[in-house]
């Protein structure tokens, strides 16, 4: 029986498996001849413990990263060029539409034609031409006080209107079909906004906005 016990002993002795150097390795419980986990290589593979050294134990993967994370503000009238020219233009059309509802009138001129009034001896204006204005001006200033997102949508927009409207009152402004009363004053006065309102939409705040955004989808 002993015999059979010290045979025993010796087959596992040579069966143990060994590492790449000829040193036999033990499966097993911890011990001396055990190759810790930590030994072990990872290369190709992240690290998602803690790292070595004196850390909190507190300390999370994500730590870093909510440390590092600053939140993105809404940028300031002064710091946004599409805000800032929402309100300047919002004003502009406030005030010819409000006034040229005033002049619009004189003569008993009808909402919509060719024939109006004339708003400070030069811009020939009717009801439905100063109503156009009016809406937009409150749009934009709506959207000069909210946000930049907001303003840039509203700039382009308000953009596209007045060019198309410069171009139709260039192509009917000596015809029947010039509903709103425009005349070359009032045509050059809505093509120079309309162009001023596209390049600031499509050409400014493109930082702001991307960070605004890259705000938004994080959330």
């Amino acid at each position: 029986m002993l015999t059979g016990v010290v045979v025993r002993l010796v087959g596992r002795l040579r069966g143990r498996p060994t590492d790449g150097g000829g040193q036999a390795v033990r499966f097993g419980r911890s011990g001396s001849d055990t190759i810790p986990l930590a030994g072990r290589s990872n290369a190709g593979k992240p690290a998602t413990g803690r790292p070595a050294g004196n850390v909190p134990a507190y300390w999370s993967p994500h730590a870093d990263e909510e440390d590092t994370a600053v939140a993105v503000k809404e940028p300031g009238i002064t710091a946004s060029p599409n805000r800032g020219l929402a309100l300047t233009v919002g004003a502009i059309l406030a005030i010819w539409g409000v006034l040229g509802f005033f002049f619009a009138g004189e003569g008993g001129h009808a909402f919509f034609g060719k024939d109006g009034g004339f708003l400070w001896g030069v811009f020939l204006v009717n009801p439905a031409l100063c109503l156009v204005w009016t809406l937009l001006a409150a749009a934009m200033l709506i959207g000069g006080l909210g946000t930049t997102i907001g303003s840039r949508n509203l700039n382009l927009v308000a953009g596209v209107v007045l060019v198309v409207l410069a171009l139709y009152g260039l192509l009917f402004m000596d015809t029947a079909a010039n509903v709103f009363a425009l005349n070359a004053v009032d045509n050059g006065f809505n093509a120079i906004l309309g162009f001023v309102l596209l390049v600031t939409a499509l050409a400014a705040d493109r930082e702001n906005l991307r960070a605004l955004r890259a705000e938004a989808a994080r959330a």
